[in-house]
């Protein structure tokens, strides 16, 4: 039996067996054409009796923010399959750590019940599926008033077709799934500094209202050390018309960070970099007042809250390794494994 201990108040947890599941939710119809005869309450009876886990975090979400869905599943032969959907939108599941991980952006301005889906099946076993509510909260978004050069709420006709090619570029990249988890553990904040301005915020520019604050935007000099989320790999780095000097990275499952504004950028599209690792510096490029760095993050394709993602516990990479490690060794072969040290608090 397996189940996740320890869970917070903050955290929603499930623990399930199998047969339970079945009998309350749905079991593959398949399953007595293939010799699994059904029992009374209507579970295939090669259901072994065990339990999966499922937690999703936080527990009470508000709009905009980063939904994390951890499952647990047990050990044994053949291969596990795990799917989620939020309100019919797929949360992409990937192994992590021995862990099914995934993360789903809350729609921005949408608040409400939304139904949280999860299915498991593994090779020779009919496909069970469970279902929760999730309550995401609503929130308030403020609004500030802004004043930019001319060029960047009236562009020139000959920057308008970099403009789109630049939109597509970055449409296009958040949109590329890479199909394992490149993350390690828990994301860190780029910069140990105070948030200048919020996720969603009304923008108005020079009078007139003209977007919302996608981003966070952390204070910074320039010159001064950007530290990368996550680990991942480096999608986009180059000079972009609104965001300047910008780095998307890459985590896999098609979530994304990006850092905008940067004076300088000390990697190139391609290379891996490690949670933590400096990957450019804080600047003034692009549509700016000044010197800051503005941090965004994507699932799916959809933004959400980059400062949401600092609360989430993300399993490590090398925790399935270890215990497998462990449990091939003799008594005396046996190694602890080290104990995780949080980044959050990383120095700019």
């Amino acid at each position: 039996m397996l189940l996740l201990g320890g869970m917070p108040a903050s955290a929603a947890i499930a623990s399930v067996a199998f047969a339970q599941l079945a009998s309350r939710d749905t079991v593959d119809a398949e399953a007595s054409a293939s010799g699994g005869e059904l029992s009374s309450n209507g579970s295939a009876a090669r259901i072994r009796s065990e339990e999966v886990a499922v937690r999703w975090e936080p527990e009470s979400p508000t709009d905009g923010t980063a939904l994390a869905v951890t499952v647990q599943t047990p050990a044994g032969g053949g291969e596990t399959r795990v799917k989620a959907e939020l309100d019919g939108r797929p949360v992409r599941m990937g192994r992590v750590g021995g862990d099914w991980f995934g993360l789903v952006a809350l729609p921005t301005d949408q608040a409400g019940p939304m139904e949280l889906v999860v299915s498991h099946s593994r090779d020779g076993e009919p496909e069970v599926t469970r279902r929760w509510t999730v309550q995401v909260r609503p929130r308030t978004y403020s609004e500030t008033q802004l004043s930019v050069a001319p060029r960047f709420t009236s562009p020139p006709a000959e920057v308008m077709e970099r403009i789109a090619r630049e939109r597509e570029l970055v449409r296009s990249t958040l949109g590329e799934v890479t199909a394992e988890w490149l993350i390690d553990g828990n994301f860190v904040r780029p910069r140990n500094t105070r948030i200048t301005s919020p996720f969603g915020q009304k923008r108005v520019f020079n009078g007139e209202l003209q977007s919302r604050h996608w981003g966070v935007d952390l204070a910074g000099e320039v010159g001064t050390p950007v530290r990368v989320a996550g680990r991942g790999r480096i999608a986009i780095a180059r000079n972009l018309y609104y965001a300047g000097n910008a780095i998307y990275v890459d985590h896999g499952m098609g979530v994304f960070s990006g850092y905008y504004h940067l004076s300088q950028m000390d990697v190139s599209e391609g290379d891996f970099v490690d949670r933590g690792q400096v990957i450019g510096r804080v600047g003034a490029t692009g549509r700016v007042t000044g010197p800051h760095l503005h941090w965004s993050f994507f699932a799916g394709g959809e933004r959400l809250d980059a400062s949401s993602v600092l609360d989430l516990r993300v399993p490590e990479a090398n925790h399935a390794e270890a215990e497998a490690a462990e449990a091939g060794a003799g008594p005396s072969q046996r190694r602890r494994s080290a104990p995780a040290v949080s980044e959050r608090g990383a120095q700019p």
